[in-house]
Parts: C-alpha cells; sequence; structure tokens
C-alpha cells in the first residue's frame, strides 16, 4: 500500500478516512517511530517483542480513532493523533480492543486502569481525549501543532468542548502547554512502571465587543 494516496485523497485540514490495508501500512510506519515511548517499553519490555506487538497495537488504536472520534495524520507520515470524541465516554480499555501476549498483558492492565481511574477523575464533563500522539523526532512542535492538534482545538472550542490527555513524556508538555492545556495531574504506574502526567484544557471562547451583545 502506497501510504502517499493516503494524503492524496484527503485534505490536510480533514481528518483522515483508512481503509483496512491503508490502517496496517500506517501503523507499521508509526511503530516504527513510537518503540521507544516510556509506556510501550513498560507494556512490552523485550524490544524484539516490541517490535512485533506495536503494529498490531498500533491498528487498535488507529481504527478506535476512525470509529469513535478522528485520526490526524502528518502530511509525510510522520506523525499521527488518534482522537476519541465527546460523546463515546469509554475507558482506555473498552475503546483499544487489541490482543496482546499474556506475559504482556498484566502490564498493560495496570497502565489502562490507571490512566483511566485519572481520566475518570479528572475529566467529568464530555471531552476531547488525545489517546495517542507519536511524531517522528524531526518534525518540529510547530508543524505537530498545526496538523495534529490545533483542528480538533478548533472544533473542540466551536462547541465549547474541553480537551484532555495524558502523556507519559515530560518534553512534551511544552508543546501541549503552547497549545492551552495545563497539567491537572501526575502519577506513575504501579510496580515500576512509567511516570505520567494528565493535562486538560478548557474550550476558548471569543469575545465579542459590546455592540455585538446586543444583536
Amino acid at each position: 500500500m502506497n501510504l502517499q494516496s493516503v494524503h492524496n485523497s484527503q485534505p490536510l485540514n480533514e481528518p483522515a478516512l483508512l481503509t483496512g490495508s491503508q490502517i496496517r501500512s500506517l501503523s507499521s510506519v508509526i511503530s516504527r517511530i513510537c518503540h521507544d515511548e516510556p509506556n510501550l517499553e513498560y507494556i512490552v519490555p523485550d524490544q524484539a517483542a516490541r517490535r512485533m506487538v506495536l503494529p498490531s497495537f498500533l491498528q487498535a488504536a488507529i481504527l478506535a480513532g476512525q470509529l469513535y472520534g478522528q485520526v490526524r495524520i502528518g502530511e509525510n507520515h510522520d506523525g499521527i493523533a488518534v482522537w476519541i470524541g465527546p460523546e463515546h465516554n469509554l475507558r482506555f480499555r473498552q475503546i483499544m480492543q487489541t490482543r496482546l501476549p499474556e506475559e504482556c498483558l498484566e502490564r498493560y492492565m495496570k497502565l489502562a486502569e490507571s490512566v483511566g481511574a485519572a481520566r475518570t477523575h479528572l475529566a467529568v464533563r464530555p471531552h476531547w481525549y488525545l489517546m495517542l500522539l507519536a511524531a517522528d523526532a524531526s518534525l518540529p512542535d510547530k508543524i505537530i501543532g498545526e496538523t495534529l492538534i490545533a483542528p480538533v482545538l478548533s472544533q473542540a472550542d466551536s462547541t465549547g468542548t474541553p480537551c484532555y490527555l495524558e502523556t507519559f513524556d515530560a518534553s512534551r508538555l511544552s508543546l501541549y502547554r503552547n497549545h492551552g492545556f495545563e497539567i491537572t495531574g501526575a502519577g506513575r504506574i504501579p510496580d515500576g512502571g512509567p511516570n505520567f502526567w494528565t493535562m486538560a484544557r478548557t474550550a476558548f471562547l471569543p469575545s465579542f465587543p459590546p455592540s455585538c451583545a446586543l444583536l
């Protein structure tokens, strides 16, 4: 599958609509980008096993985005964001319908329970949920923001809907702050798991001149 066909068939400001073969091809590309993410290292510690497992794991994430929200893809397929829409109040394990090797399942369950409990406590209102963001290290934050984050934030603002995320990468905190997110909590996955931060963003409601208020 030529991934360029995804780009050619989809305007850049629109969410991606992918076929099954495109999802499989894209997941293979993205698995190389996020191979060393702390949460994925925790779930599948062995590098060789992680290379085998990640494509199917990411396929499940991309499919979840198409079913329950939006998938945003970088112009050169060097980044992806999976957003879950505010109408789907689902826990992480409900969203991610995936199979993992038995030796990885317990760690996955601990991670899912930890981030799910934090989200339930901190994001009470319907919200856009950034379930996954992965981008090549060479991709500037400005491009990540413009292509993978800002389009959904614009939609959220238009309906007054908050946004929520968790990240296991401290270096991403400034990127999210630049788009209006604030840290709402922090934690650590049990039994030697990675640290994570939760962040939320209140919808930006444009102010109108006083004269407009009477119209």
